[in-house]
């Protein structure tokens, strides 16, 4: 049964699926053209994502050339600076082939790789476990976060508020607490049969002892109370043998091409 949902999946629009909805949620508009997907976020300077494209659908240096020149007179109306990051819709560009041409034109060319698992029905050990904070809990913990940061300034926190509470909405945060100690945390967003994740983060003085994969566990037997079936995660090569270890395989890869 599950081998077959798994050959019904098209984890390519997943993945594709799952980045416009990340944008959005941090206050990105997607507007769909005829090869790629833009994505205007007039709140970058304090916290949004890129404006970018997603979702490019390219086959040769000359269509990436036209789309580069179409995505740059976008800017130039609106008064943008030159776009920094193309996300190429999955699979991912050979990188011998590239590789030279984009940094000829001032890109780098990386491989990013999305990985699956099931969901899981099981307990965790008894000292740890699961929060979903509430809209304040989560704002006064992100502020204490961020205030520990060299660029911090609380003007520039308070524009991000209300773009992050709207984001939580969406991609909700989970805590992992240990005897009612943050250690680690994790975003999910459940969309029909999978749940995206992003930042799954441990805290670095408990780095090293197995908490990744704990989290991990936990975000997927709370993804399978919700009757989600998957979990969905982007990383790079470097995390392969940790994803791997904790039960994830490999579903699709995808190029991601920005300014040097």
């Amino acid at each position: 049964m599950m081998k077959q949902m798994m050959e019904r999946m098209n984890w390519d629009e997943k993945a594709l699926h799952s980045e416009i909805e990340y944008s959005k949620a941090l206050g990105g508009k997607a507007v769909e053209y005829r090869n790629f997907i833009y994505i205007y976020n007039k709140s970058v300077p304090w916290g949004g994502d890129f404006n970018r494209v997603v979702g490019a659908k390219i086959s040769d240096f000359k269509s990436f050339s036209e789309m580069v020149e179409q995505v740059e007179n976008i800017h130039k109306k609106k008064k943008l600076e030159r776009p920094d990051r193309y996300d190429i819709y999955p699979p991912a560009l050979y990188e011998g082939i590239w590789n030279s041409f984009l940094s000829k034109m001032g890109y780098n060319l990386t491989t990013v790789i999305f990985f699956y698992s099931p969901t899981v029905d099981k307990n965790l050990s008894s000292e740890l476990t699961l929060y979903s904070p509430s809209e304040s809990e989560y704002i006064e913990w992100f502020h204490h976060q961020q205030k520990t940061r060299s660029y911090f300034e609380e003007e520039w926190f308070q524009r991000l508020k209300p773009l992050k509470l709207n984001f939580i909405k969406i991609f909700k945060p989970y805590w992992l607490l240990r005897n009612q100690k943050i250690v680690g945390w994790i975003y999910c967003a459940c969309f029909d049969e999978y749940c995206r994740l992003f930042e799954v983060e441990i805290e670095e003085e408990c780095r090293g002892c197995g908490l990744g994969r704990i989290l991990l566990d936990a975000i997927r037997i709370e993804c399978g109370k919700q009757g989600v079936r998957f979990v969905l995660l982007q990383s790079s090569e470097r995390l392969r043998n940790f994803y791997e270890r904790s039960n994830f395989k490999e579903c699709t890869k995808n190029s991601v091409i920005r300014l040097k």
